[in-house]
């Protein structure tokens, strides 16, 4: 990849992960669309990437604010992402090979109902959701982690709408993206598509993603919550459209 075109991939993360530190989640969804957008890198590629410096980013803020983690929520969770990660994995690589155009318009989809789930304000349940829905969710949060690398938006409107402490919801959340990016390197592994020049971008991206991280945790309590959704959701629904905009005009 010529050095520009590495530069700009590195930028975007730093960008993402900025944006996820103040909004809860999007770095997924912002550097896997802008990247497909620029045609920086193909999606697989770029998918790969942000499950190594998801990782990197989520465990050393899990690391931080480990407290409130609600395990049981978590184990249901993690029994339905497992098996789909490797469902999405092999969707992925078949519409890439055989259908990369349909491919890009469902992630510039999947973009743009995921922006639209980050403006809504999900009111919490009077008592915590059963083992089906949280079995659920994690399936349907497994399918888009195998595919895009981005587990978040089913698995944040669900834990959203639970009776807990804003403290629990989020380090629940961590606790669940990192174990799902675990799931999908493994994967990844298993199925012979993790190769090197993937990991040396991730190492690349590494600094600017946690430093990023850092400044957004800093900024974040001085700038309203709901601002921070409405720049999320600006900078994914440009990105959805611009994915979707080929398929409507050729």
């Amino acid at each position: 990849m010529p050095l520009p075109d590495i530069l700009a991939f590195v930028g975007l993360a730093a960008l993402g992960s900025f944006v996820q530190a103040l909004s809860g989640f999007a770095l997924g969804l912002i550097v896997l669309g802008s990247v497909t957008l620029l045609q920086l890198a193909p999606i697989p590629f770029t998918a790969a990437v942000i499950s190594m410096i998801s990782l990197v980013n989520g465990s050393w803020v899990l690391a931080r604010h480990p407290s409130s983690i609600q395990w049981r929520s978590v184990a249901w969770t993690v029994t339905g992402l497992i098996p789909a990660v490797g469902l999405g994995l092999a969707l992925l690589a078949h519409l890439d090979t055989e259908l990369p155009g349909l491919l890009r318009r469902l992630l510039g989809l999947v973009i743009l109902v995921a922006g639209l789930l980050l403006m809504l304000r999900p009111h919490p349940h009077a008592q915590a959701s059963g083992r089906f829905t949280t079995l659920l969710s994690g399936m349907a949060g497994g399918l888009l982690g195998g595919l895009f690398s981005t587990a978040g938006p089913p698995v944040v409107f669900h834990l959203y709408r639970q009776p807990w402490t804003l403290s629990a919801i989020r380090s629940t959340l961590l606790a669940i993206f990192v174990i799902s990016t675990l799931v999908r390197i493994g994967w990844q592994s298993a199925r012979g598509e993790l190769h090197w020049p993937m990991i040396e971008m991730a190492l690349y991206c590494t600094l600017p993603v946690l430093l990023a991280a850092h400044g957004g945790a800093h900024l974040a309590p001085r700038i309203a919550p709901q601002r921070m959704r409405r720049l999320a959701f600006g900078l994914l629904a440009l990105t959805g459209a611009g994915l979707l905009l080929p398929a409507t005009t050729h």
